[in-house]
């Protein structure tokens, strides 16, 4: 089976769940939501877990898809709906709930995969899911990664890569003078004003990669 049609048999497993699970008021709202992310493998996993076995047995619509974490291929998502918020792990093979948000987490040894020894440690790092980048849909044909330095949607790119999105002036930062500007230098020479770059990307808060940055930047393959 192609994965368009993987995808297409997901998207009608999960209007089935919809139409029998969501309470009538809020059903319209989740078959939008739906529409949303019809071509995301992912989100349609994560959408399928639940509207087939519905947390505490709350017939609620979907509201919002939290990116909390990525490590590799798996996804640590937060998912809400008007009244309630849950925990996920996700890959765009399987989804696994691992809690209601904010109380006791069903396997909290998945955290320590994201570097969280205990709960605690996890909650004081993110006590709302609203702090959170929304999970940006990904259709069947679109970039899971930059095509320069392969790294994944809302992951950070390779220092140095030229897709990169300049946090001071939303240019390229490969190409933009902020970085010497920033550093007060008129070029990069060692590895140590690297590390400082680094440094100062990370304070002001480094824009992860996108599938929107690609039309806009040229790739490894562009003359």
């Amino acid at each position: 089976m192609e994965l368009s049609e993987k995808i297409e048999k997901i998207v009608n497993e999960v209007e089935i769940f919809i139409q029998y699970g969501v309470q009538e008021s809020e059903r319209q709202d989740a078959l939008d939501f739906l529409q949303r992310y019809k071509d995301d493998a992912l989100a349609l996993q994560l959408m399928r877990t639940f509207y087939s076995s519905l947390p505490e047995t709350h017939e609620e619509a979907i509201t919002r898809i939290s990116l909390i974490q990525k490590k590799d291929d798996i996804f640590l998502l937060g998912l809400s709906t008007a009244r309630h918020s849950y925990l996920y792990l996700a890959t765009e093979q399987k989804a696994l709930f691992l809690g209601e948000f904010g109380y006791e987490i069903v396997e909290p040894e998945a955290l320590a995969l994201f570097g969280y020894p205990d709960t605690k440690e996890f909650f004081e790092k993110y006590p709302v899911l609203i702090n959170c980048d929304e999970y940006e849909p990904v259709d069947v044909t679109g970039a899971m990664s930059c095509p320069v330095c392969s790294a994944a949607v809302g992951a950070y790119h390779l220092l140095g890569c030229p897709v990169e999105v300049c946090p001071w002036c939303d240019g390229q930062f490969s190409r933009c003078g902020c970085r010497f500007e920033k550093l007060g230098v008129e070029i990069l020479e060692d590895d140590e004003a690297l590390e400082r770059l680094e440094m100062i990307l990370q304070e002001k808060g480094r824009i992860p990669y996108t599938r929107e940055q690609c039309p806009s930047y040229p790739s490894g393959t562009d003359e």
